[in-house]
Formats: C-alpha cells, structure tokens, sequence
C-alpha cells in the first residue's frame, strides 16, 4: 500500500483500537527508504519540499520519502500509523498537540538504538528552547522552529489611503484609525484570522484573551467565560459585525493575495507564499490591544514514531537524516519564515543577510525572543478542548450567537472534554 493512501485511509478505517487487522505493504526500514511524514502545507511545505531535495543530492544513500500537508486529519493518522505498525521514520508535531501523541513517540535520548543525539553528533546545548521537547520528563523531539502569527499590510493600500507604507501602527487606536482610512477609500481593511478557518478565529481570539491578561485553562478547568474573556471576543467579533473592517465567511488569505486587502493577521509560514504573489508587503506584530503585546504562537517539533520491526535500523537511518538536516535549519529560516531552532542557524549571517530577513525574519525573531509570541497550554487534552471551544467562537464572529452566550457554552464544553 502507498504510504500517503495508507495514512489517507487509515482514519477512515478507525485504526485506533482495531487490534488483528493487518496491511499490504512493507516498513520503510526493510524497503531501505526512510520516511518523514509532515503537516506542512503553504509555503513551509514548498520550504521543506527544496531542504529535501538538496539533502537528497548531497546525499545519495538516504532514500527520503517525503510526503506532507495533511493538517486536520494529520495527529489522528501519526497515531494509527504507529497502532498501524505503519508509522513514518519521521513527523511533525506542534507543541500544543504534542502531549495527545506523547505515548507513540520515542524519548530521542533513550531508543532502542541509543541516543539520538550521540548518533548526530549534537548535544541539547546546540538546539534553542531545548525545554520545549519535554513531556514527562521525557525528551520527545528536537525542536524545529518557533512560529507564529504576525500582520503582514499591504504598502500600496496604506500609501493610497494616506498612511505611511514604512510605519505600521504601534499602538490599538493607531491600528483602528488604519482600518478606518482604509475602508474610507473603498478597501477591505482587516482580517484577523488568515483563511477564515475555525481554529484560525479561536487563535485569534486567544490572543487577544492573552492581551487582556485572560486565562485559557486554569487548574484543569476552562477559565476564559470571565470579564476578560467577553471583552476580548466582544472586540474579534466588533472588526466584523460593528466596524465593517471585513465580513465573516471570507478568505484573508484570498483577499491579501488579490490586493484586496490591507491587513491580514497569518503566520511565519506566510512568507513564501506572499513573496511569490509580488505583493509590496511589510510585516509587523499586532499592537497591545489590551494590556500586553501577544501574538498566538507555537511550536513545531520533530519527533521519531514508534516503529513495529527493525526498530534499530530504521532509528539509525533517522539519526542519519537528522544529522544531514541541521546544517539546513538557516535554509529553513530562509524559506519558511519560522524562527529556526538551532543556535547555529540563529546566529548565521547569512541567514540575516537574506531577504526572508529583511522582511519578516527580523520580526519574529525579536517578538520571540521579546516573549510576544506565546504558546497554548500544554495539555493531554488541549486539542479536544480546542475542538470544543472552536463552533462558539465561530458562531460569534459570524453573529449568529452572542459573546456572553457562545463563551458560557464554550466554557460547558470545554470542561466536558477535560472531564471525559
């Protein structure tokens, strides 16, 4: 069976529990491929895509399977994949989700093959933000990146709206009264959500929670249907429903890239994707919109499923990609916009010389560094507590439920999920 049908079908067939049933097809380490599986799926994907190739051609022995963006589904397929005896050599992970899958990945200092570090010649020292791969005390991964959401504007809109192209606004009421020029000259100003999707509103709103010095989840409970919380949502649903900055059920992303848009909240993952539309872009963090300066943020990690047969050699010929892969965390900076996580690469300068840089790099860098981007709780149940939550946002921004409402029955359904 094809790897990528494989992990496509697999959750269709509720993998998870389905103990007997057995699947066509060989283990990369038998096939001598090695496998890395990811979630990426813009511009990081087409990033990870070329770091591939130039690892394929300066070395030729490693046979790489690369296959990648599969998002929604990709945590449920990571974990049937291993209950499978299918699992990728290589994934993904993003922090938030990192304790869901914690029980089918090795700890990368305590294989059957050894230690992972010592086969790559590394130690924790060389990786930033090494803390951020402990689950249980356990070194689940190696970090990769710290990403997260920035604004990118469009320079042509603010010139033509009498703003200055070089400035974007620091401060909340120098961002409305942006917005504001904007729309006057018959442009769409913001939105705050990338593609409109429904994770992307709950992000959003989590970080302006965050501003307010809201909670998300306090000792085990949800903690964000308080003063904090209504006035938080109450401004993410205002930029649609009262100040006509844009309208639910649009595409920023589709927006930005048509030149229809002069703000658009994305990710580091955006650079690419931007650079290719030739868009006059700058990119900036949101300003304090409450109190503190937050943008929503995370993580990504690459972690070593378990492997069902020839667990040694399938860990060696891991510790041999990896190895091949650090000197390409620069590459990684350049041409996926995330903060890269290796201090080599931190401190290159080349990678400051580039344009990734001078255009987006040298902002999440600093907002990282200056703790403006922050990272989601880390929980076993985050992921089902964010599913939770995610309708009653939506259905406040769209304006089918009020603030008070949507919060008070996503604080009952949240608590559900961390009961069950």
């Amino acid at each position: 069976m094809d790897r990528r049908n494989f992990m496509q079908s697999s959750l269709a067939l509720g993998l998870v529990g389905a103990g007997g049933l057995s699947f066509p097809g060989t283990s990369a380490a038998a096939d001598g491929k090695f496998w890395f599986n990811t979630l990426f799926h813009g511009g990081d994907a087409d990033a990870m895509d070329a770091i591939v190739k130039k690892i394929r051609d300066e070395n030729p022995s490693l046979n790489i399977d690369l296959t990648q963006g599969s998002w929604t589904e990709y945590y449920a397929q990571l974990y049937n994949s291993v209950v499978a005896g299918e699992a990728p050599q290589l994934g993904v992970v993003d922090d938030f989700r990192y304790e869901s899958v914690a029980d089918v990945l090795y700890d990368v200092e305590d294989t059957p093959a050894g230690n992972i570090l010592d086969l790559m010649g590394v130690k924790p020292d060389d990786f930033a933000q090494w803390d951020t791969t402990k689950v249980g005390g356990k070194s689940l991964g190696l970090p990769l990146d710290q990403n997260g959401f920035g604004l990118y504007y469009n320079k042509d809109i603010f010139k033509e709206a009498g703003l200055d192209p070089e400035r974007f606004p620091q401060t909340r009421e120098e961002f409305e009264h942006a917005c504001d020029a904007i729309t006057k000259i018959g442009k769409v100003a913001y939105h705050p959500a990338l593609s409109g999707a429904t994770r992307y509103i709950r992000r959003a709103w989590m970080a302006l929670l965050w501003s307010a010095k809201g909670e998300y989840l306090k000792d085990g409970k949800a903690a964000f249907n308080d003063d904090r919380g209504v006035e938080s949502l109450q401004y993410l649903v205002d930029v649609v429903q009262k100040r006509g900055w844009n309208k639910p059920g649009t595409d920023g992303i589709n927006q930005f890239l048509a030149g229809e848009l002069g703000i658009l909240q994305n990710g580091t993952w955006f650079y690419l994707t931007v650079e290719n539309a030739k868009i006059n872009y700058g990119c900036s963090m949101p300003p304090a919109f409450f109190e503190d300066q937050v943008a929503w943020g995370g993580y990504h990690l690459l972690v070593l499923p378990k492997q069902s047969s020839d667990e040694e050699a399938a860990l060696q010929r891991t510790a041999e990609f990896l190895k091949a892969f650090t000197p390409h965390y620069s590459m990684w900076g350049e041409m996926g916009g995330a903060v890269p996580l290796w201090n080599a690469a931190l401190s290159d300068p080349e990678l400051k010389k580039s344009r990734t840089w001078e255009k987006t790099l040298h902002v999440f860098s600093k907002a990282a560094a200056d703790g403006v981007i922050r990272a989601e709780p880390r929980h076993p149940k985050i992921t089902d507590v964010d599913t939770a939550v995610e309708p009653f946002t939506q259905e406040a921004y769209n304006g089918t439920m009020s603030v008070k409402d949507a919060l008070a029955r996503a604080e009952d359904a949240a608590n559900r999920a961390l009961e069950s």
